[in-house]
């Protein structure tokens, strides 16, 4: 047997854990809820934290081989690794013999020859979802049975919503993730892992002067065209196996490490600050990939991550003296959509394809529903006329009907929390009074929102599941006009102006996701920066300005109307001209646009052509809503069957279902 070339040969990429020094602080992803079926999205490092110092790198190699590497420590406290190829079953991973090897010699004096391996145990891996498992060994003449939680997440790999997640976009390079070595010196290699967060993880697996094994640790960045680890660690003190204290976890400073890489080979330079180490250069080939992603990395198309249908929602086209204008204005999980007809309440019903008229004058203000389409949120109709009655936020539940939301006299709503359990609106108690900013709980009471000089009041436009967090929009004038500026509002604080990184104030905040930790909107503050597009803006100041549509006019912005309560996939509209091929004819328009951090910006036209469903034939668009699951995006509007009739309702619902194998 030759060495560790062997295994890096029978297995297709690697993922590494690495231990919990200070450097190494890395965020894990939500679990999952269902019972874990591996998949490539498993690649990465995990560890207990109780052993922090050692850990394990799995590699996913395809849907039935996976690669461990196990870097811990002897009887005495020095470096040792492990290594395995195992078959994976269901949730389980099998090494049914793991691997030491001894004899190379650090750097020129190096001599494949002198690898020798030994048999050394057995190890298995079991995982209860994408980020916890156990781990259990017979090794060394002991067994032990350890929980693990995953430490890394490996980008573009999987484990993440198929959408991806905001703020971690998955770069070209991510498929150099895997195993690296030098043709001529089988029996080292280095594993190099690309994280989810942007930065590079390497594990340089090779021996000291004496031919003891040595595991040197590093976390770098993309330089140009290098990957740099300006700090390798090597570790001691621990012992192996039930005595592991990781207390005893000594750490120094190695020196540094430079790798240049393509998809298949490159260059490595390090510089050790030890002076039995030196530096050097190595000509480095590709051992393994991962199952995922391929390298080079290429963007998927929304029709990859799912099979999409456009479902044309019937409204009859009435005529101009008996109007049938049907306002569509929010989509649950079940396809059930609540609009306006006549100034009541309509629901669509997916099952009977019927209307249904809940009467009830309501105010011009968008209905919204409830998740399960078991309830609505409106306001009361609006009468100026003295005297004027209270109006106020409504719910309507089929089995009691309407209830007035009690608060300020004269309450408008304006947006509702993604759980269906908190309202957000203005209001005031007189005609003559100044309207403030107010959230309200479902089942409870109305609370003001905070002002300052900066913001003396605004429209909310989204609420966090626990009504903490509210975004939208204060008005400020602006060379006499007025002008809107986004806005953040937290209870128990002073609202706050959002800004972009450079410091420029944003315009409107019209989304978020379930906590408000992802805000979405559109524009700056001052209209005339060019750069004012569709934006995101994340609670760790994470910022990303969305790309335009091809068919994007320069002349017009773009904003994000809803989201979905994890953020990963948001709706929003762009300026365009109506007729594609002749951009220089008619007023401009608004199209809907799709966006994840996977695909980029999806815009309907676009989708529509591709996929040949559907049609461009809108006039006005008045709402654009994503149902609480992400499945179901709604469209609604007014178009023209013929030149010069009048304008008539229609709505459109896109459902997407994900492909089995897009993650």
């Amino acid at each position: 047997m030759r060495s560790i070339r062997i295994f890096f040969r029978r297995f297709v990429s690697r993922a590494l854990r690495v231990p919990c020094y200070a450097m190494l602080a890395f965020a894990l992803l939500p679990a999952a809820a269902n019972a874990a079926t591996i998949s490539s999205g498993y690649s990465g490092n995990w560890y207990n934290p109780a052993r922090s110092g050692e850990g394990l790198q799995l590699e996913i190699l395809s849907s039935d081989v996976a690669l461990v590497e196990w870097y811990t420590y002897d009887s005495l406290g020095k470096q040792r690794w492990i290594q395995g190829v195992g078959n994976i079953a269901g949730d389980s991973i099998q090494f049914p013999q793991v691997y030491t090897t001894q004899g190379g010699k650090f750097g020129p004096a190096f001599n494949p020859d002198d690898v020798k391996i030994n048999v050394v145990g057995s190890l298995s891996l079991t995982f209860g979802d994408c980020n916890t498992g156990t781990f259990k060994y017979t090794a060394f003449g002991q067994s032990q049975t350890l929980p693990i939680q995953r430490l890394t997440q490996t980008m573009g790999a999987g484990c993440a919503p198929i959408n991806g997640v905001p703020g971690e976009p998955v770069q070209s390079y991510a498929g150099q993730s895997g195993s690296w070595y030098n043709a001529t010196r089988s029996g080292e290699g280095f594993d190099l892992q690309w994280l989810a967060n942007g930065a590079a993880v390497v594990t340089w697996y090779t021996y000291d002067a004496s031919g003891n094994q040595v595991w040197l640790l590093g976390v770098g960045s993309q330089q140009g065209n290098a990957i740099v680890f300006d700090q390798m660690a090597i570790t001691n003190g621990p012992k192996f196996g039930a005595a592991y204290n990781k207390a005893d976890l000594q750490q120094e400073d190695w020196g540094s490490l430079t790798l240049t890489l393509d998809c298949n080979g490159g260059t490595a330079h390090y510089a050790s600050k030890q002076a039995a180490f030196g530096s050097g250069d190595l000509t480095l080939t590709r051992l393994t990939h991962l199952q995922q992603p391929a390298c080079p990395y290429v963007q998927p198309k929304l029709s990859d991550l799912y099979d999409i249908t456009w479902n044309e929602i019937p409204i009859a086209q009435g005529t101009p003296a008996n109007p049938n204008i049907i306002s569509a204005e929010s989509i649950a999980n079940d396809g059930t959509i609540a609009g306006r007809r006549g100034g009541h309440l309509v629901l669509w019903h997916p099952d009977t394809r019927t209307w249904e008229d809940v009467p009830r004058q309501l105010a011009a203000q968008p209905v919204g529903i409830s998740p399960d389409g078991m309830s609505v949120i409106a306001t009361d109709a609006l009468n100026i006329g003295q005297p004027a009655p209270d109006v106020h936020t409504l719910l309507w539940q089929r089995s009691t009907g309407w209830q007035a939301l009690l608060g300020l006299n004269l309450s408008i709503h304006y947006a509702i929390s993604h759980d269906f359990k908190y309202v957000v609106g203005t209001g005031r108690d007189t005609w003559e009074g100044g309207d403030g900013t107010w959230v309200q709980a479902v089942d409870g009471t109305q609370q003001l929102l905070s002002t300052s000089d900066a913001v003396r009041g605004g429209i909310p436009y989204a609420v966090s599941d626990d009504g903490t967090t509210v975004v939208g929009i204060t008005i400020r004038q602006q060379n006499g006009f007025p002008t809107s500026v986004a806005v953040r509002w937290v209870i128990g604080g002073a609202p706050s102006v959002l800004h972009d990184p450079a410091g420029n104030e944003l315009a409107v905040a019209g989304a978020c996701d379930a906590d408000c930790n992802i805000i979405f909107g559109g524009g700056m503050y001052n209209s005339l920066n060019s750069d004012g597009g569709a934006w995101y803006l994340k609670s760790d100041g994470t910022f990303a300005y969305l790309e335009r549509p091809s068919d994007a006019s320069s002349l017009g912005g773009a904003g994000i109307a809803d989201a979905t309560p994890d953020g990963s996939l948001a709706v929003g509209l762009y300026t365009t001209y109506p007729y594609v091929d002749y951009p220089d004819i008619g007023a401009l328009t608004n199209r809907p646009f799709i966006w994840t951090q996977a695909t980029g910006v999806v815009s309907l036209r676009s989708l529509a052509d591709e996929l040949k469903i559907g049609d461009d034939d809108w006039g006005l668009l008045n709402a654009l809503r994503v149902s609480a699951d992400g499945r179901k995006i709604l469209v609604s509007g007014t178009h023209t069957k013929d030149l010069y009739q009048e304008l008539h309702s229609r709505a459109v619902v896109l459902q997407l279902t994900p492909k089995v194998d897009s993650n």
